[in-house]
């Protein structure tokens, strides 16, 4: 187990969308000491059906899918403001790849094959990102701007 991984948290669900089965054991191999619950997808069709049916909090997601382009499964998350967050893992070593993804809404870009720390401590780098945007969106829900969390007071104009 590496260091820092906690199983007294409740299991988070991951998909992992890899058209290759060796590849997908691989990375469930990768992350079998972490509190997740790992899906497998090996097609787009079955990743988005997976998406709409379970929404899992974070995605692990190939590009060379053998029926789409996985960036349209990026787009698909991102379009519809999903509470996932996606990392591309693909074999295409272009920088203009990595720029599209992440401008399509990936939260990062690995270039295959990855090593085990990498996937373990990305997936928490973005497991914990996302908890953070929910507090800080909870705190915005919380407390209006315009009533200054309750506080009055007056001063005299001319005190300095």
């Amino acid at each position: 187990m590496l260091a820092g991984s906690n199983t007294s948290l409740p299991k988070t669900t991951v998909l992992v969308v890899e058209d290759s089965l060796s590849t997908a054991g691989i990375y469930k191999e990768f992350l079998r000491d972490e509190p997740l619950d790992v899906l497998h997808a090996d097609t787009g069709k079955t990743a988005l059906s997976i998406i709409d049916e379970h929404c899992p909090r974070a995605i692990l997601l190939d590009l060379g899918l053998p029926d789409m382009d996985g960036m349209q499964i990026l787009e698909y998350v991102t379009e519809r403001e999903l509470p996932t967050s996606v990392v591309v893992i693909t074999s295409r070593q272009s920088v203009r790849t990595a720029v599209d993804a992440m401008r399509a809404g990936a939260i990062d870009f690995i270039i295959k094959p990855p090593s085990a720390d990498r996937i373990v401590v990305t997936l928490r780098n973005a497991l914990e990102r996302q908890r953070l945007e929910e507090i800080v969106e909870t705190y915005r829900e919380q407390f209006d701007r315009h009533e200054f969390c309750g506080f009055i007071g007056s001063s005299d104009r001319g005190v300095a």
